[in-house]
């Protein structure tokens, strides 16, 4: 599950249509309407190109309701909350700290924009060239830490985390 931080950041490191061909991906209308509808409307030119890759590729899933109350996340990590329940063996791509450190507390997986080219290497979908360049693309929008934590598993094959 996507949430909009992570496909705005997916799609500018170029890997956005990449990661959806390749895994089964979902985002709540919330997350939907904050990236394209929203978008669109402020006139991102990122949010029609957005549009066109998520049409039809990615399952939109609608939010009747906030179960959760944390005034500091926005509409679609709040939308990501109330469909986690239920939705079995969920994966939330996001770079929001706040968001992340919410979902590790509530043991819920997780992977940054950054480990997705990293991961798609391990695979053998791109190479560690492409994997490389997709981050140094990335690398303006992410913490410096997480762009060297990531060109290290790049190196090692997902070794790093493991030795923490």
């Amino acid at each position: 599950m996507l949430d909009a931080d992570g496909i705005i950041k997916l799609y500018r490191a170029g890997m956005l249509d990449l990661v959806i061909r390749t895994f089964s991906c979902a985002v709540p209308q919330t997350v939907y309407d904050e990236v394209v509808t929203k978008g669109k409307a402020y006139f991102h030119q990122d949010a029609e190109v957005i549009e066109t890759i998520l049409t039809g590729t990615v399952t939109i899933i609608p939010v009747y309701r906030h179960e959760h109350q944390e005034s500091r996340l926005g509409t679609g990590e709040l939308g990501i909350l109330s469909i986690l329940p239920r939705e079995q063996n969920t994966i939330v791509v996001s770079d929001d700290r706040r968001f992340l450190a919410m979902l590790a507390t509530q043991g819920t997986p997780f992977l940054t924009p950054a480990d997705l080219p990293v991961v798609l290497a391990q695979r053998g979908i791109v190479t560690k060239g492409e994997a490389k360049e997709a981050l140094d693309r990335l690398r303006p929008m992410i913490r410096l830490a997480a762009y060297w934590d990531a060109l290290q598993d790049l190196e090692l094959g997902g070794r790093h985390h493991e030795k923490e």
